[in-house]
């Protein structure tokens, strides 16, 4: 891959493909093995998780910090509780930092729990994503 930062594309008026979906069935970073591992195609390393909860009004202060790329101001909002909270930074990345990912999801549990992707899956690649990766580990709901 030439790009050194991928977008999701918009499915919906203000609604954007999750950032998981988005690494395994649009561009290809993560392969499936055994159902329910997942290795990066080039190094195999295994895909790491996280995620952080905020209260509804900091939603609109966390869009904005996240169209900026400034995911260190995120991270010092103060941290919801956890299952009490709809919106939720997520984090995928690699240890290595060859692949890191950002989003903004929001669940509405008015709409059956459906979660939904209120900002493009960032996808930083390579050195971009080095940069990310240790912010991207902090991601984590017990941080």
């Amino acid at each position: 891959m030439s790009e050194k930062v991928l977008h999701s594309p918009e499915i919906a008026p203000g609604e954007y493909k999750d950032l998981f979906e988005f690494l395994i069935k649009e561009s290809k970073i993560f392969k499936t093995k055994f159902f329910i591992f997942h290795k990066h195609v080039e190094t195999g390393e295994s895909a790491q998780y996280g995620v952080r909860y905020y209260e509804k009004q900091y939603q609109q202060q966390i869009l904005e910090l996240f169209e900026k790329n400034d995911f260190e101001g995120i991270l010092a909002l103060p941290v919801g509780e956890y299952g009490r909270c709809a919106t939720q930074l997520v984090s995928r990345y690699v240890e290595s930092g060859k692949v890191v990912g950002f989003q903004i999801d929001e669940a509405r549990p008015h709409e059956d729990g459906r979660t939904v992707g209120l900002t493009p899956a960032k996808v930083f690649l390579e050195e971009e994503g080095k940069k990310l990766v240790e912010i991207a580990k902090q991601v984590d709901q017990e941080s």
